[in-house]
């Protein structure tokens, strides 16, 4: 049986796996999850859109997800979020390739992820990611950046059933100039009534996706502090 330590569960384990040589059978499935998010002190309603990974690395299953935007439920922010989790997720595509691996991957689409939202919408002008950060800096542009982490609660709902649960988000603010751009990307999701190690691991994820994204930009010259997602160790039920 597989220990938790030994769990692949980030895209980034598979591909040192690969480059030991281990062969790595992989099926990709786009998840549309709809959730209640507190922010601000209120709730407001979110589709997370995720992949779920699932195959072999040689003869060791795995199956983990990764969450590629979440969007609220206005619609001129909704075009926008799909195209950055469909770039977020060619970005995986061509990671993963370029160690061998391969799979059929279906990108997320307006029509299964959007539901309810009405498709006449425009995308807001300009859509930005931390790579076009990333390459504004190479290219000679002073960017700077502040980054705080959030842990809000959610309220997760799946195939019926309600999990209430925490998200880890983290919040980029860029300043290029005069100009400032804010960009949220969500780590991970963990549940209240999972088990402690379950959160320690979803925990332990979020902050390796994290400084995986922090390295990106200091590899481009943008300095960045890393916070670190704490543990829950205490959770908090409703009575």
């Amino acid at each position: 049986m597989t220990s938790k330590s030994d769990r692949i569960n980030m895209l980034e384990e598979l591909i040192v796996y690969a480059g030991k040589g281990k062969n790595i059978s992989l099926h990709a499935k786009p998840v549309r999850e709809a959730v209640l998010l507190e922010r601000e002190g209120r709730e407001i309603k979110t589709v997370i859109l995720s992949m779920e990974y699932s195959g072999f690395a040689d003869d060791k299953p795995f199956r983990f997800k990764k969450n590629y935007s979440f969007v609220d439920d206005l619609p001129q922010y909704s075009l926008d979020c799909l195209m950055v989790a469909n770039n977020r997720l060619q970005m995986d595509v061509e990671r993963l390739k370029d160690v061998g691996i391969t799979a059929d991957f279906e990108f997320f689409n307006f029509k299964n992820c959007m539901l309810g939202i009405p498709e006449d919408i425009s995308a807001k002008s300009p859509v930005l990611r931390l790579q076009d950060f990333v390459q504004l800096s190479r290219a000679g542009v002073g960017v700077s950046v502040d980054l705080s982490l959030s842990r809000p609660s959610i309220e997760l709902e799946q195939e019926g059933a309600k999990k209430k649960g925490f998200g880890c988000i983290g919040t980029f603010t860029f300043t290029t100039g005069k100009e400032k751009t804010t960009i949220e990307k969500l780590y991970g999701i963990g549940g209240y009534d999972d088990a402690k190690a379950d959160d320690e691991s979803v925990v332990d994820v979020a902050n390796r996706r994290l400084e995986r994204d922090c390295q990106r930009l200091r590899s481009a010259g943008i300095t960045v502090e890393r916070p670190l997602f704490l543990p829950i160790w205490e959770r908090v039920f409703d009575k």
